[in-house]
C-alpha cells in the first residue's frame, strides 16, 4: 500500500515529496494508520460510483489534530472533504466537531467526518457495523446472547457497548486496563445513564471462566495487544462469539479460544464503511466493490 499522508506547514508530503491531491479528497486518520484497508475499500467505491475524488492514509498525532482542522479550513483547491477516524483518535475528534449526529453524540466518540465550509461535522458508524456483524455471525435463528463482554474502553468500546444494547443483550460488562481508561468510561456510561446498568471492571489475565450462558465477546483492544490472556481458555456449554474489531498486523496471531465463533475486524469495517460512504455521497452504496478492494479472507 501507498506510504501515509503527512501533515506539513506548506502542504502535504509523502515521504520527502510534496502530495498534491489535484481534487478535493477524502482520507482515514489515525496513528499508526499503514495498516488501514480503508483507501483499498473506498478508492474501489470511488471508482464504481465514477467520482473523481482520491482516498488516501493520513498520519495525524493527537498534536497534529488542531493543526489538520485549520489545514481543512482553508479555502484551498484539493481540500479534506471528509474522512473516517482509526485509533486513538475518536474522542479527541468527536471534542473537535463543530456538529455532530445525535449517534456521535451519544458515544462522544467520531469515526466519520463531513466538512462544509471548513466545520467538522461528526458521525459514527461504528455501532452500526458492529451490529450487522453480530447479527450475521451469531447462531442462525437463535436470540440474542444474554451475556456481552466488551475488552477496552476506548471510543470502538462504546460503540460495542452501545451495539450490544440496541442487539438486545441483557447483561453487558466491560473491562478497563487502566484506572484512567475505567474513570473516563465511567464519565460517559453515567451521561448516558448507563452507569447501574453495566458492569465495569479491570482487566485480569487468566482470571474469566466460561459463563454458564450464550455469550458475545468483543474486543476492542490496542493493535497487537493479546486478548488470549483476558478470555476464557474455551467455550463452556453454551455458544460463545468473539468478535474482534482489529484486522492485519494490528490482530495477534493465534486461534480463538476451543469452541469459540470467531469473526475478526474485516467485516464490521466493510459495514461501518459503507455507512460512511453512504453519509458523504448518498446512495447507493457499492457493497460489492467496497468488498472486492478488500483482501480475500
Amino acid at each position: 500500500m501507498a506510504e501515509p499522508i503527512r501533515i506539513a506547514p506548506q502542504g502535504w508530503l509523502q515521504g520527502a515529496s510534496a502530495w498534491l491531491p489535484g481534487e478535493d479528497f477524502y482520507a482515514v486518520i489515525g496513528d499508526p494508520v499503514a495498516h488501514s484497508l480503508s483507501p483499498r475499500m473506498h478508492t474501489a467505491a470511488l471508482a464504481e460510483r465514477a467520482l473523481p475524488h482520491r482516498y488516501v492514509a493520513l498520519h495525524v498525532t493527537a498534536d497534529e489534530l488542531v493543526a489538520l482542522k485549520a489545514r481543512a479550513a482553508e479555502a484551498a483547491p484539493g481540500r479534506l472533504a471528509g474522512f473516517n477516524v482509526t485509533a486513538p483518535h475518536k474522542e479527541a475528534v468527536a471534542a473537535l466537531c463543530d456538529g455532530r449526529t445525535d449517534q456521535a453524540r451519544a458515544l462522544g466518540a467520531v469515526n466519520t467526518v463531513r466538512v462544509e465550509n471548513g466545520r467538522w461535522l461528526g458521525h459514527n458508524t461504528d455501532s452500526g457495523g458492529l451490529l450487522a456483524v453480530l447479527t450475521q455471525v451469531w447462531e442462525p435463528g437463535e436470540p440474542p446472547p444474554p451475556l456481552g463482554v466488551v475488552l477496552g474502553t476506548g471510543g470502538s468500546a462504546r460503540a460495542a457497548v452501545d451495539a450490544l444494547l440496541r442487539w438486545g443483550v441483557e447483561a453487558v460488562e466491560v473491562r478497563y486496563r487502566s484506572d484512567a481508561s475505567g474513570e473516563r468510561f465511567t464519565a460517559w456510561l453515567e451521561a448516558r445513564g448507563l452507569a447501574d446498568d453495566i458492569s465495569l471492571a479491570p482487566l485480569v489475565a487468566d482470571a474469566e471462566p466460561a459463563p454458564d450462558v450464550a455469550s458475545a465477546w468483543i474486543c476492542c483492544l490496542s493493535g497487537g495487544v493479546d486478548a488470549r490472556p483476558y478470555l476464557p481458555a474455551a467455550a463452556g456449554a453454551s455458544s460463545a462469539l468473539l468478535v474482534d474489531v482489529r484486522y492485519g498486523d494490528q490482530l495477534p496471531a493465534g486461534a480463538p479460544p476451543l469452541g469459540f465463533r470467531f469473526s475478526d475486524g474485516l467485516p464490521m469495517l466493510l459495514m461501518q464503511g459503507g455507512l460512511s460512504f453512504a453519509w458523504w455521497f448518498g446512495p447507493p452504496v457499492p457493497w460489492a466493490a467496497m468488498l472486492g478492494g478488500l483482501p480475500p479472507r
